[in-house]
This record gives structure tokens, sequence and C-alpha cells, in this order.
């Protein structure tokens, strides 16, 4: 083609370029201004780099697609020349023609190139070139007015209401078997004696509170304390800390036993060890003096049962020797075993009434276990539950009677309060006299048949508890 057609399809691919990028920077920036206008109409969170983002994406999509749109291909321009100069259809004939060798046809694409090159450049313009003038213009006052346009206010939050506390009869009279159930319990005394003293604090402090904010703050506060009272008696952990730092893997494997309070971890690691010693007697003598290395380190009461069983241990695996025999080995392993079980049996026990204590003071006020710092649970479980505990005497260590889930009463031979006497008396001695009211209000009221039957079976299940703990203890 001749250099007058080429000089107007440069200036054609030029403007389509302009044109594109100012429709594709307009729309950009128009889509992050009314994102930022829409985010504070609706009192959501400013979001800048999420406008960037967005606005460079749609800028550069509308861009490609616009130039696209006006890309000035040859058969483009040749109308636009023809149209816009009123040339016929000049151009497009010389397009047409222009591997033409003809006289005719060279000398028509001649002609008609001569006309375009002493056309002025000016006399053919881009399509719509107020519009795309016009475009940065509205996305700026876009930007403006998103700007200045003021932001919603979030509306009033309502006004807390703040529920009241009432200290019921039944919370009190709950809280005061509470008292009495820790107080039966196996917990050792010094922590018992501490724990009876935050309950009885708490059942002062609860008279007095009217809210339940109030209410819930004090008895979180005595539930930490309960669980600080146990944690700071109770030093296993920290033996078994020790016990960790040792460079020996079944010392360590000891450590994991020790801390997790389980019996049955306690016994597979005695077997393993007493099969190991067997095949070979110097792994005893390296283990006890591992063993008491790691207690030396330990800063614990010597007089802790779990330190004094531990110590016990390593001494008599210094005392094997190549001429001991497998039955002593078994006897020796086995009475390791049941000290050791014996000392972690104790600070078990006070985890365990704490865990029921913690749990029975949730119940009773109906707090959410998430509303407590997690921390103060040893057992993330419900220890009350009887499906946490294998063997029927175990789950009795922990109800001996008292408060369960809601007013269920466990069937024991413990203390319960006897409104006739004001006073505690064996859970035997009473429940007679609560089977015969309720069968008098039954006969009064009119029970339906399967209620009724549901009433009798409760009451089975309490005489079934009551007479097998009398008939034990005695």
């Amino acid at each position: 083609m001749g250099k007058g057609f080429n000089k107007f399809k440069r200036k054609l691919r030029w403007g389509a370029v302009v044109r594109s990028l100012l429709f594709g920077l307009s729309m950009g920036v128009g889509t992050a201004a009314v994102m930022f206008l829409l985010d504070k109409l609706l009192i959501r969170p400013i979001a800048i780099p999420t406008y960037a983002i967005t606005g460079g994406s749609v800028a550069f999509g509308c861009a490609v697609i616009m130039f696209l749109i006006l890309l000035p291909t040859s058969k483009r321009v040749a109308r636009r020349l023809d149209r816009k100069l009123k040339l016929g259809e000049k151009a497009q004939t010389m397009l047409a023609f222009r591997k033409d060798p003809s006289e005719m046809a060279v000398l028509q694409r001649e002609d008609t190139d001569r006309i375009l090159w002493n056309t002025p450049k000016r006399k053919v313009k881009g399509t719509c070139t107020f519009v795309f003038a016009l475009l940065p213009v509205l996305a700026t006052l876009m930007t403006v007015g998103s700007i200045l346009v003021p932001a919603t206010e979030p509306p009033e939050p309502p006004p807390v209401v703040e529920s009241n506390f009432s200290f019921t009869p039944w919370q009190e009279q709950a809280l005061k078997d509470l008292i009495e159930k820790v107080k039966a319990s196996e917990m050792e005394e010094t922590p018992k004696e501490n724990v009876v003293k935050q309950l009885e604090s708490l059942l002062i402090k609860l008279k007095n509170v009217k809210k339940e904010s109030a209410m819930k703050e004090t008895v979180i506060s005595t539930i930490e304390s309960i669980h600080s009272i146990v944690s700071e008696h109770n030093t296993y952990d920290l033996i078994a800390d020790s016990l960790f730092k040792s460079s020996n893997k079944s010392v360590t494997d000891l450590a994991a036993a020790v801390n997790s309070l389980k019996a049955l971890l306690v016994g597979e690691w005695m077997s393993k060890t007493a099969e190991a010693v067997e095949a070979d007697y110097s792994v005893a003598a390296t283990l006890a003096v591992d063993i008491r290395s790691a207690l030396a380190q330990c800063e614990v009461d010597r007089s802790n049962e779990v330190y004094a069983a531990l110590l016990d241990f390593s001494t008599a695996l210094e005392s094997i020797h190549s001429g001991t025999t497998t039955e002593e080995l078994e006897t020796l392993f086995a009475t390791a075993e049941e000290s050791l079980n014996n000392a972690l049996y104790i600070p078990l026990t006070n985890e365990e009434v704490e865990d029921d204590t913690i749990y029975t003071l949730l119940s009773i006020f109906g707090i959410k276990p998430s509303e407590v710092p997690e921390h103060v649970f040893n057992d993330p479980e419900d220890p009350r539950s009887e499906d946490d505990y294998e063997q029927e005497d175990d789950l009795d260590k922990i109800h001996m009677g008292g408060i369960g889930s809601g007013e269920m009463i466990f069937g024991s031979n413990d203390t319960i309060y006897d409104p006739n006497s004001e006073q505690y008396v064996a859970y035997g001695n009473v429940i007679k006299d609560y089977y015969a009211r309720i069968t008098e209000l039954i006969v009064e009221v009119g029970l339906p048949p399967d209620l009724e039957e549901m009433v009798s079976d409760y009451f089975a299940i309490l005489f079934d508890g009551s007479d097998s703990k009398t008939s034990a203890g005695n």
C-alpha cells in the first residue's frame, strides 16, 4: 500500500491504543470507586489492596477487549477513508486491487494514494473521540464522589440488659452437697481442705451476688483456684519433665507413662523393660543411673510418693546382676509396678475429684465449659460420665453420692441431706422415706402408666445402688 494510506492507518491504530487505554483505566478506576463507596455505605471494612487488584484486573480486561473492537484493519481503514474523505470507494478499490499489475489498477492506486498523502491527518478522526475523552472525567468524578460521601455510621448496639441472678435454694443445697462430697472423697487432705475452703467461700459470696455475669465470674474464679490448688500439690508432672530430659529412650518412655497417670502404660513399660533387662543385665545398671540422675535434677519434695517409688526402683535395678533369676526379676518389676501405680493413684485421685468438682459446679450454675479457661480441665470430657470408666469400682471412687447431671442422684451409701432432721444422713436411711412420699404423690395425682413405670424404674436403680453399698459395708 502507498504512503498516504499507511499514514492514516498508523494514525488510526495509535488512536485505537489510546482509546483502549483510556477506556480500560476509566473502567478500572470506576470499579474501584464503586467498591469503595459500597463498603462505606454498607459499613464494611475498607480494603485498599482489594480495590487495587480488582480495579487493575478490570482495567486490563476492558483495555484488551476495547482494542480488539477498535483494531483498525486495512479494510476498516479503507472504508473509513472513503466515508470521511468522500472518496466514493477509491480507497477500498485500491486495497482490493493492490496486487493487480495492470496499467489501470496502478494508475488508480497512485491517484488515490496521492490524494491521501496530500490530505491532512486531522481530516480523519478516530471512533467516538468525545466519548473516550469524557470517560476519564467521569471516572475522576466517581472517585472524588466516593471519597467525599460520608461513611455510614454503624448502628448503635442495643443496650446490654444484664440478667439478674438469684441464688436459689436448690443451688445452695447442691453446693452444700458438693462440699460434703469433696469432704468424703479420697483426695489428699491438704488439697481437700483447701478445695473445701474455696467451695465454702463461694457459698458465702454467692449470697450477695445479684447479676449473672458476676455469678459466672465468681464461680469461674473459684474453679481456677481449685485447679491451681491441685496443680501445685500434684508434682508428678515435674518428675516426668525431669525424666523427659534424659537421653535414654527407656527413661523418656517411663516419663510418658508417669505423666499419663495410667496404670496400663506403667505396666506395659515394666513388661518391656523386664524383657530388655533379662536379655542384657547391663541395661539395668544403665537405667538405674539414668533414672537417679533425672531424679537428682527434679526440684520436688523428696517425700513425694512418686519420687520415692522411682528412687526405690532405681535402687532395685542396681541390685540386678548376672545371677539374678527370672523369678527374682519378675518379683522385682511386679513390686516396682505396684509401688509406682499406688503412688500415681494419689495425684490421679486428686485430679479426678478436681474435675468432678469443676463439672458439678458448671452443672449447678449453668455455665458452659467453653466459658472456662481451657487449661483448668485435666480431662476435657465430663468425668461424671460413666462411659469414661471401664470398671464400676473406678466409678465409685468419683461418684460417692450427691449431685449428678441436673438433679440426678447416684445410688450409693454416701450421705445426703435430710430435710426432716436438717442434717446429712446415710443414703440408705432416707431412701425409703423418699420412695414412700413419691408413691403417695403418684396415687394422689394419678400419673399415666408409662410415667409411673419410669418413676418405679428410677427408684429401683437407687435401691439397687444403696442396698449393694450397704451390704458391702456390712
